[in-house]
């Protein structure tokens, strides 16, 4: 099993930094977009066994860890905002 477990943490943040924005919600361009630029300015985390993800859940703990997901987020959300890739 290999997996990139900052898609995960970034797929569970997303929904509620979106909560308010219906437009990207009914988007899954958009939404996509804002996942793909933010995981491409974080580090990934990838896994490939149970000791790997409980290494990974522990620096989950880490409030510097968790705000630099969210203000990636935030920043990708902005960015696809004010420039959509969809027609409105």
């Amino acid at each position: 099993m290999l997996k990139n477990h900052m898609e995960t943490l970034v797929d569970s943040h997303l929904p509620s930094l979106i909560k308010e924005k219906s437009h990207i919600i009914a988007c899954e361009k958009c939404q996509n977009d804002i996942k793909a630029m933010a995981l491409n300015h974080l580090k990934p985390q990838y896994i490939m066994s149970d000791r790997g993800l409980i290494f990974t859940k522990m620096k989950e703990l880490d409030h510097q860890f968790q705000s630099d997901i969210i203000q990636e987020l935030v920043r990708a959300i902005q960015i696809v905002e004010d420039h959509p890739r969809h027609e409105p």
